[in-house]
């Protein structure tokens, strides 16, 4: 059965509008529910692509709260600019703000590609603190040529809202060719990227690199190991810094990198290790919100 989010709308310090999406479990198999999850969605997408994910995730029990980031799907603000480097860091500490006020409970955090990334960072720098950190085809190493970083120096230094092409190629998301069609063919999907969100990434990659031992909070990385969008030499490296006891990480070594929309059984397998994992951390809890900070 789907799951009909409820959608709201939350303003930031800035003033810009962020889409939310809320989904329930089924009240009738769970009268309370086991906890929340903040889902932060990759670059140029929307959080409208994760249904299906949601769903699975919502079976479980858990509440779900989705974004677009400021400058994607049908939020507000310019289209792929960030106005400085810890931008998207920022607008999810205040997503998170606003549901500890709503439930009063520390939430789990799923982030996929660059949202992954900007997960790691939130946990890493340990903006706030949260149940638990799943990330899925992070963003921590990106395959840039020295070209291409010359290229982006001299657009930060000049035009750093200048969208340009990404050159991305959607056959390297899924195998499955109904996936890459329908991505090529949503409207709500950009092709493009300015030089200042980029700079987020650079930056934000080192510094979740360099953070990675600080990490407190348990962690699933899920890693498509022939990933052509990401790296993922970046999660293994990120795996290896961080608390051994803490960090667990699988490894899906032909998966590409939207490994929830792959063909089967690489599909199953990654819902599979992501709901196995949580299972073991939905156990009840009492509710140990922390203060908001101002």
């Amino acid at each position: 059965m789907t799951i009909a989010p409820v959608e709201s709308r939350q303003r930031m310090r800035d003033g810009t509008e962020l889409l939310l999406r809320t989904w329930l479990p089924d009240a009738q198999r769970y009268e309370e529910p086991l906890g929340t999850l903040l889902l932060v969605h990759g670059l140029g997408e929307h959080c409208g692509r994760y249904q299906h994910v949601v769903e699975a995730l919502c079976a479980l029990g858990l509440r779900v709260r989705a974004y677009d980031h400021r400058g994607h799907g049908v939020s507000g603000g310019p289209r792929m600019v960030a106005p400085h480097a810890d931008s998207y860091v920022d607008d999810l500490a205040e997503i998170y703000d606003g549901a500890v006020r709503q439930w009063n409970e520390l939430p789990i955090v799923l982030g996929h590609s660059m949202g992954g990334l900007v997960a790691a960072r939130f946990a890493t720098a340990r903006v706030r603190p949260i149940r638990a950190l799943i990330l899925s085809s992070p963003a921590l190493a990106l395959y840039l040529s020295p070209r291409m970083l010359r290229l982006q120096r001299v657009l930060m230094a000049f035009v750093p809202r200048l969208r340009v092409p990404t050159k991305l190629d959607a056959s390297g998301l899924s195998h499955d060719p109904e996936v890459v069609r329908a991505y090529r063919t949503d409207p709500l999907v950009q092709a493009t990227i300015t030089a200042g969100a980029l700079e987020t990434f650079v930056r934000g990659m080192a510094q979740a690199q360099a953070d990675a031992p600080r990490l407190e909070a348990p962690t699933l990385m899920l890693v498509a190991g022939a990933d052509r969008i990401v790296d993922p030499a970046g999660s293994r490296r990120f795996h290896d810094n961080a608390p051994d006891d803490l960090c667990s990480m699988e490894w899906f070594a032909d998966g590409y990198h939207e490994l929830f929309n792959e063909t089967e059984p690489r599909r199953g397998e990654a819902f599979a290790a992501m709901t196995d994992w949580l299972r073991q951390h939905l156990v009840p809890i009492e509710s140990t919100a922390p203060p908001l900070r101002p």
